[in-house]
């Protein structure tokens, strides 16, 4: 594996390739953690999903809402990282590029 770039493990990727699916027709691309941490068979409240949004936080493929009080909630933006890591089907995080 090439320096900088990161394996993504699977849930994190299932979990990606949800929220994915809740930006398609939207003007934003706001996303809700629990509906893709449920969809893959996740407890939303549990310390495995934070551990996945963790993961997609340091992969740059989410970031947190700008309003603190709405990332609590559990609302994050889908950034462009992890629209391209969907859409390509890539398993990896190329966290050494845009």
């Amino acid at each position: 594996m090439e320096e900088g770039v990161r394996k993504m493990s699977e849930k994190a990727l299932a979990m990606l390739k949800q929220m994915r699916r809740q930006i398609l027709g939207q003007p934003a691309p706001y996303v809700m953690v629990r509906e893709a941490a449920i969809s893959v068979g996740v407890d939303p409240g549990g310390s495995e999903c934070s551990g996945l949004v963790e993961e997609l936080l340091r992969g740059g493929h989410i970031r947190r809402y700008p309003a603190p009080s709405l990332t609590e909630h559990g609302l994050y933006q889908l950034t462009s990282r992890g629209i391209k890591a969907v859409d390509e089907g890539s398993p990896h995080s190329a966290t050494g590029r845009a």
